[in-house]
């Protein structure tokens, strides 16, 4: 192959103008489209990762649902006489091992599989350490009638409420509509704080900021639900009550429920 001349390679270059990378007006575009696709995906972004920890938080209830089915079948299809730490027996020393037995989160620790962070929801907030009077936190709570815990928050309010809730006098075959009457919920105080088990029907029936309630931490405030029959939804929490006489939180929901 011939080699061109020097002299005649000369013809053949194109001499351009030496260019910036960017203008000023370029660099402000793209900056400009950057900006616009960010507004466009940011959204979708944390609606997908506040979906994501929805369906965390529902794994975790189906679990607690399972467990609690398993603890019905081994006592006689009755339901705990205690769900918290904080309502033991006068005199129970505050230490973990001596509160453990009246933790729901220990009495079904031996019906759930997936290992103890079923009780920690994404949404909620971080626990604090365990300590006296909170060795057991947990971000669900418990639909638990206190009528016969000496001592408890609650007791003379569900003294004069008495099928408000589950105690170890109620069987899972009594409810006459299992299907409608709520076990256990995304809970804790109104600050979200963790409940120590149990979950009062507030602010509803009363409202007391320092005790558990159904906590709607979802989107659109909505709180993961399990109901006696075992199914678990996620749904409205203003939903679950109608009225003092028609609600999901009274074992006979509606009054004629309860006429023989």
């Amino acid at each position: 192959m011939r080699s061109i001349p020097e002299k005649t390679k000369s013809k053949f270059l194109v001499v351009r103008p030496d260019r910036a990378a960017f203008t000023l007006i370029e660099l402000l575009v793209v900056i400009a489209i950057i900006a616009i696709l960010a507004a466009m995906l940011l959204p979708a972004l944390a609606r997908a990762k506040e979906a994501g920890k929805k369906t965390s938080c529902l794994n975790n209830v189906r679990q607690i649902s399972l467990a609690f089915q398993g603890f019905l079948i081994d006592n006689g299809d009755k339901f705990p006489t205690y769900v918290s730490e904080r309502t033991a027996p006068a005199g129970t020393p505050d230490t973990p091992d001596a509160r453990a037995p009246y933790s729901y989160r220990r009495q079904f620790i031996a019906y759930i599989t997936s290992g103890t962070n079923v009780f920690k929801c994404p949404n909620g907030l971080p626990w604090p350490n365990p300590q006296p009077g909170a060795w057991f936190n947990t971000d669900y709570g418990n639909n638990h009638n206190e009528e016969n815990l000496p001592g408890a928050s609650q007791q003379a309010w569900y003294q004069a409420h008495p099928d408000f809730g589950f105690n170890e006098t109620v069987t899972a075959s009594s409810l006459p509509r299992p299907t409608d009457f709520i076990l256990l919920s995304d809970a804790g105080r109104s600050d979200n704080t963790p409940s120590p088990g149990g979950m009062y029907p507030q602010p509803w029936a009363f409202d007391n900021a320092t005790q558990s309630r159904m906590l709607g931490r979802h989107p659109k405030g909505t709180a993961n639900i399990v109901y006696a029959d075992g199914h678990v939804l996620s749904g409205s929490t203003n939903k679950t009550w109608r009225s003092i006489l028609d609600n999901n939180w009274r074992r006979y929901q509606v009054t004629t429920d309860l006429v023989p």
